[in-house]
């Protein structure tokens, strides 16, 4: 039996990517902090420094760092920033519009707000999904070296270090090649269709030097690239004996973690193939609790398989915006389309166009339209806020339990956006309903209301 992992948690922590070669500083203040600490992670997610924020939501902390990109994690929210040695960054934002508001003061301050500002424009550039996605495969590598103009445009009205210049030239190449490499999957993830590339569409990937280590260690996009290759790799092969193959010929330990706990994330609502990650992650590694997360993912999966087209949907009771209570049972002779989502989700904002276009499509139909928010409690005004702020409409719920609500476990809800289908006896329709964006999901209404 291989071995190729002996403990997960205990390579994460164990595992360093930088050298240490300086310090930086970094402080702040989060208006209207709700998380009680704000922290910094390398590339591989293993925490670098954290700091507890105070009651009026200052922090400061100092670490020693090699330069290079890292995550800045609050809460759920997470950018990306590029610290040099002698940084001394202050931080501010306020928590209920953590995206908008995020802003740096300070030595490394500009190379920063770059980054914020470049994560606002590409969110701009490829807010209209038909538009980027639905397209042949020659525009759409013009759109996605548009996207990599722009931003090259925007990095050179920056007076910054010409070693970032540099790191960032090459990060804006790698996300340039991600996009080809994701192509396919995106195209499905947010227009619900399949489609197939031609031969010649990854050319620029399959001659790409997979093993610099170097670039993966510092370089979050061709590190997400390599990821996403050998994760092809593994999906393709028939059992699990052969997703063990593929491993074997990884030599990075770094990788091979993150292949792993990548594992974890495909035993989802595919059953058969749930369980053939379930069985790798038992193959490779010994690490009780991470198994045991595992075992129980599989059966949340295995439970997702019983609620089939017919059956009576689980019920739900929850808090709308002006405080009444809403349930299931409530909406009974009408078509309900449940939305589960929350505000510092980007894929579920990026659905909120197209769903308010089928809210008003079908405003006149026998059809309700649910969203239910799976936002943690201390961020309920936060909720509120963005309700407002882009004029939704529908039906505005919030979960008593975030993920650990009873409706949530019944229908093995473990990522977002998602959506669900019920009929007017409240007996399921699809319990992993196409979403707003897809236009099979319009024809399904059709057919549905007709």
């Amino acid at each position: 039996m291989l071995r190729i992992i002996s403990t997960i948690f205990s390579i994460l922590i164990s595992f360093s990517l930088h050298a240490k070669s300086g310090k930086a500083t970094i402080s702040g203040q989060i208006e209207n902090h709700t998380s009680s600490s704000i922290r910094i992670s390398h590339l591989n997610n293993q925490k670098l420094v954290s700091a507890e924020l105070d009651e009026q939501g200052n922090f400061k902390m100092t670490t020693k760092i090699e330069d290079g990109f890292y995550f800045l994690k609050y809460g759920r929210n997470t950018s990306l920033i590029y610290l040099y040695p002698k940084d001394k960054l202050d931080i501010t934002f306020d928590a209920k519009d953590y995206k908008s508001t995020l802003t740096f003061n300070g030595k490394g301050a500009t190379r920063n707000n770059y980054l914020v500002n470049k994560d606002k424009l590409e969110s701009e550039l490829t807010k209209d999904l038909e538009a980027f996605y639905k397209v042949n495969e020659e525009d759409f590598l013009k759109n996605i070296q548009e996207i990599k103009k722009v931003h090259l445009s925007a990095l050179s009205e920056y007076e910054v270090e010409k070693i970032f210049k540099t790191a960032e030239k090459k990060s804006l190449e790698y996300n340039r090649l991600l996009s080809i490499q994701n192509y396919e999957s995106n195209y499905k993830f947010y227009l619900g269709e399949e489609i197939t590339v031609s031969k010649d569409f990854t050319n620029p990937i399959k001659s790409l030097d997979l093993k610099n280590k170097e670039d993966y260690k510092k370089q979050p996009y061709y590190r997400y690239l390599v990821n996403s290759v050998w994760s092809e790799r593994i999906d393709e092969a028939k059992d699990v004996g052969g997703m063990l193959n593929v491993l074997r010929n990884i030599k990075s330990q770094d990788l091979l973690v993150s292949l792993v706990n990548g594992a974890y994330s495909k035993i989802s609502s595919n059953k058969e193939r749930a369980k053939d990650y379930l069985d790798l992650i038992k193959q490779v590694t010994t690490h009780e609790l991470f198994i045991e997360r595992a075992e129980k993912k599989y059966q949340e999966t295995v439970r997702f398989e019983s609620l089939k087209k017919g059956n009576i949907s689980p019920e739900f009771s929850y808090e709308n915006v002006n405080g009444e209570i809403i349930s299931l049972k409530d909406l009974k002779g009408k078509y309900v389309y449940i939305d589960v989502w929350a505000t510092w989700c980007a894929p579920c904002l990026k659905q909120i166009p197209y769903l308010k276009k089928l809210e008003h499509t079908y405003k006149d139909n026998n059809i309700v339209f649910v969203s239910i928010s799976v936002d943690k409690k201390e961020v309920k005004k936060t909720w509120k806020q963005t309700i407002k702020d882009k004029k939704l409409t529908g039906i505005q719920l919030f979960a008593d339990k975030s993920f650990d609500s009873d409706f949530m476990n019944a229908y093995a809800v473990n990522s977002i956006p998602r959506f669900i289908l019920i009929d007017p006896k409240g007996k399921i329709i699809n319990p992993e309903a196409p979403r707003p964006s897809f236009e099979k999901t319009k024809t399904l209404l059709d057919q549905l209301l007709k």
